[in-house]
């Protein structure tokens, strides 16, 4: 607040403060400003029905499937048969996602994990349904 004119407006601090184990019943926040003298007012934040998310989501686990053959591709088979025969555990997991729907996908994997040939997976499918189409892979 700069000016005395805005002094009868709303305000809105957005901040971020941690919570820490246990619980407190509540926090208080305190505003003070910094350039009018007697300008602070102080806000109790009660914790009594606060919903938080676990603290640490459980990844999604890698299904025992059975490693999908490349031939699942269709017509764009081709491209992959000389190097392999089946996709590895990840990719048989995404293919669906990626390969059959427009549904947003993240994949975190570890380097060497194949998920480049996941990417390729949405761009076939981009080709096939959009053929004028062009994409972008960063």
């Amino acid at each position: 607040l700069l000016k005395a004119k805005f002094a009868e407006d709303d305000h809105t601090l957005t901040f971020t403060i941690p919570i820490h184990d246990p619980l407190p019943p509540q926090y208080f926040v305190r505003v003070v400003s910094d350039r009018w003298l007697g300008c602070e007012t102080t806000l109790p934040i009660s914790f009594r029905h606060l919903i938080l998310p676990e603290k640490y989501p459980p990844h999604t686990e890698l299904l025992d499937l059975q490693p999908l053959p490349v031939s699942a591709l269709g017509e764009y088979a081709s491209l992959y048969e000389p190097l392999f025969m089946h996709f590895n555990p990840i990719q048989t997991l995404t293919f669906a996602a990626l390969y059959s729907t427009d549904d947003n996908v993240l994949i975190g994997a570890p380097t060497g994990s194949g998920k480049t040939i996941c990417a390729e997976f949405a761009i076939l499918r981009l080709m096939q349904h959009s053929p004028g189409a062009r994409a972008v892979y960063i």
